[in-house]
């Protein structure tokens, strides 16, 4: 029997990943050989706006969620030029007004940048009518923490926008890691995932942002979860009295049950999303998976809903 029979919702992939093709996607560092294989294709899917498009209708996806990390789009060791950054935020905002109600954008922004990208994110959300931004969590020096990514995290609590904390594959955890193949790659990327959310914490930037809201794909969970081990860490859950909770969210990238109700019982059901890694996850964000691990993961069908797509049209803040 289904439980949500009743049901037909708005279904949201908030990490979906579209490149300018004057900016080819570039594969991770030291990526394992089966992603290596596939990424030809991978970076052609990740270009090819009018196929994303067609495959969501498939799919039953109501709005995909644009985005381009800059580690997908700069050669590892170099930093995004702030030309090339405007060039890929305009195109999207091209991109995104040919479709405005299935897909948005978040702009590409170079977190670490200083002052330059906080202005550009000013730029993208205000004069272009992106939907928030991509940033990589870490460099192989920095994690989001750093004094340098500051001004982009308070431009963008300033203006009430999201912010995705994409993850990066540091050079070292991936080599050492390299004998696991595409798990190796995960772990390495999941393990900087999982620090920069705690770089947030630890260094006091949830609190001194009250405004920031910022989402980290399923594979940093690991922070979450040593997060809520500690007394400070409870302004990151649904526990938190409502005027000192952190907006942290997680997306549900790998679509497991557990780690999704996992999730929901710690962040709240309005604090989870759902989010593919499109084209380079193995699994898909189609209207029949969404609907049933949600089902699998016992969240009711309000809960389901918030996370199905209620949360980022909230986020996003999209008119019902």
């Amino acid at each position: 029997m289904d439980p949500y029979r009743d049901r037909r919702w708005y279904i949201a992939d908030v990490h979906t990943h579209y490149a300018c093709p004057d900016y080819p996607a570039l594969a991770p560092r030291n990526t394992a050989r089966a992603l290596a294989h596939r990424w030809s294709s991978l970076a052609r899917r990740i270009a090819d706006l009018d196929g994303l498009l067609a495959e969501s209708g498939r799919h039953g996806v109501d709005l995909r969620v644009l985005s381009a990390p800059p580690a997908l789009v700069t050669a590892y060791g170099e930093r995004s030029a702030p030309a090339d950054l405007r060039r890929i935020n305009d195109h999207l905002a091209e991109a995104v007004s040919t479709a405005p109600d299935r897909i948005r954008g978040l702009a590409t922004i170079d977190a670490f940048g200083g002052d330059t990208a906080a202005a550009e994110a000013v730029r993208s959300v205000r004069e272009l009518g992106l939907s928030g931004l991509v940033v990589d969590c870490a460099t192989e020096g920095e994690l989001l923490s750093s004094p340098a990514a500051r001004p982009t995290l308070t431009a963008a609590a300033e203006l009430g926008v999201p912010v995705l904390a994409h993850p990066i594959s540091p050079d070292s955890m991936t080599r050492a890691f390299a004998g696991l193949g595409r798990f190796g790659t995960s772990l390495a990327r999941g393990t900087i995932n999982a620090a920069a959310l705690l770089s947030l914490l630890h260094d006091g930037v949830l609190e001194e942002l009250p405004g920031l809201h910022v989402i980290f794909p399923m594979l940093g969970m690991a922070g979450l979860s040593l997060a809520a081990a500690t007394d400070e860490g409870e302004i990151m859950t649904a526990r938190a009295p409502a005027p000192r909770r952190a907006h942290v969210y997680l997306d549900t990238m790998g679509f497991a049950p557990a780690a999704i109700r996992f999730a929901t019982d710690l962040l709240g059901p309005d604090h989870v999303l759902v989010g593919s890694d499109w084209p380079i996850g193995l699994r898909d964000a189609t209207r029949e998976r969404v609907e049933t691990v949600l089902a699998q993961a016992g969240l009711d069908e309000n809960d389901a809903h918030l996370v199905a797509g209620g949360n980022a049209r909230r986020l996003l803040a999209l008119r019902p």
